[in-house]
């Protein structure tokens, strides 16, 4: 393990390949199951595949509340157990704001850290007409239902914890463009994507604005059909087509902008 560790540069992959191993080999010996802490799910499957087989896991399972969930425990279990329930839960947190600007994500993710947590205890955020659903680590609902007491300026808030079937989700919205890029760049797509000069789009990538796949990536990284890429404070898209060329060379796409 330490040759392995010696070879990742990353510190954030270093440290959570190192707990992963630790955990497989726990789980094999201790005959129990070992968690980690929220991350980007994207980033922990490329994360794994980059440096590790996934098979060398004993057991394993991916979950944050829901299916379509971004921020996400890893689980590894015995191989005779995978039955364990995750160390998370949800709370619904319901805002009175009276006519004003809707909350956003920004507004709660604030509240949660201004008590003192760390963002990997924090699972994802889901903004509701009511206000938010709130995954995170079971050992803090309590605490946090009884210390918040606003997001932003509100301060009427109604906290109680729901179980992950009684979540009222919607399916992502989704709109589809249709256009051409002259390379399959992640800066060119994005430009496409989100409306924006190639430039401004390169150097944001530059300033680690960007992910493919939840990893960080140059300007030059070539995107594939399916990869899905995140720009801070513009959103996220999926490049869901990659067809022919144009008489001028350039890629006929169709990216899908999440709205």
């Amino acid at each position: 393990m330490k040759r392995l560790l010696h070879d990742i540069n990353d510190p954030k992959e270093k440290m959570f390949i190192k707990t992963i191993l630790e955990y497989s080999n726990k789980a094999d010996t201790q005959n129990k199951a070992f968690f980690t802490d929220f991350h980007n799910v994207e980033w922990m499957k490329q994360t794994i595949q980059k440096h590790i087989s996934i098979k060398n896991l004993v057991e394993y399972k991916f979950f944050g509340g829901y299916d379509q969930a971004e921020r996400q425990v890893l689980g590894i279990f015995p191989t005779y157990d995978t039955t364990n329930l995750f160390p998370i839960g949800c709370l619904k947190v319901s805002v009175k704001t009276g006519i004003g600007k809707p909350l956003s994500h920004r507004d709660f993710l604030g509240a949660f850290l201004g008590l003192g947590l760390e963002r990997d205890t924090i699972g994802d955020i889901m903004i509701k007409p009511f206000g938010a659903y709130v995954i995170l680590k079971s050992n803090i609902l309590d605490y946090i239902s009884y210390t918040l007491t606003g997001i932003g300026k509100y301060q009427n808030l109604e906290i109680a914890e729901v179980c992950f079937e009684a979540l009222e989700l919607e399916m992502p919205k989704l709109q589809e463009i249709n256009t051409t890029v002259a390379s399959l760049r992640i800066d060119s797509v994005m430009a496409a994507g989100f409306g924006l000069s190639r430039t401004t789009c390169t150097k944001l990538i530059q300033n680690d604005k960007a992910t493919c796949n939840g990893m960080t990536v140059s300007p030059t990284y070539i995107l594939k059909e399916g990869d899905t890429a995140s720009l801070r404070g513009y959103g996220k898209i999926r490049l869901k087509i990659i067809n022919g060329l144009t008489k001028k060379d350039r890629r006929h796409i169709c990216i899908e902008k999440y709205i």
